[in-house]
């Protein structure tokens, strides 16, 4: 997974550095955003993000409305979202979302649906 880059999105600094860590140690390429207005700043600056994990609850702008302005956007619009959050979303969100995980997860899970979403997307 050396080549794959993936955007964590997540306002806790613990959960964003476990996630991180799990991520590195698979061999992803981590790119972290504390909100949605900085992460959708670092996808459409930079055209190397392979995978979003987005957190729904933060502030500025929450993970729903992350995934929305992703999926409206030319340049964002295929790369696969995993939502995380202690509440489930919507039948909306979950539809535009590639999976959805409940917090707490375990770290196994959420790297086997992330090689799951590289290789439905990228092969």
């Amino acid at each position: 997974m050396k080549n794959y880059t993936v955007l964590i999105v997540e306002d806790s600094v613990v959960v964003a550095k476990f996630l991180a860590i799990a991520f590195k140690n698979e061999g992803f390429k981590v790119k972290t955003a504390s909100d949605g207005y900085e992460a959708l700043e670092k996808v459409i600056k930079n055209n190397d993000i392979n995978l979003i994990i987005t957190d729904l609850n933060m502030p500025e702008m929450d993970g729903i409305t992350l995934l929305k302005n992703l999926k409206e956007n030319e340049a964002s619009k295929n790369i696969p979202v995993i939502l995380i959050s202690s509440n489930a979303p919507g039948k909306s969100e979950m539809s535009e979302s590639y999976a959805f995980l409940q917090k707490p997860f375990d770290e196994r899970a959420i790297i086997g649906i992330a090689k799951e979403a590289i290789k439905d997307i990228y092969g």
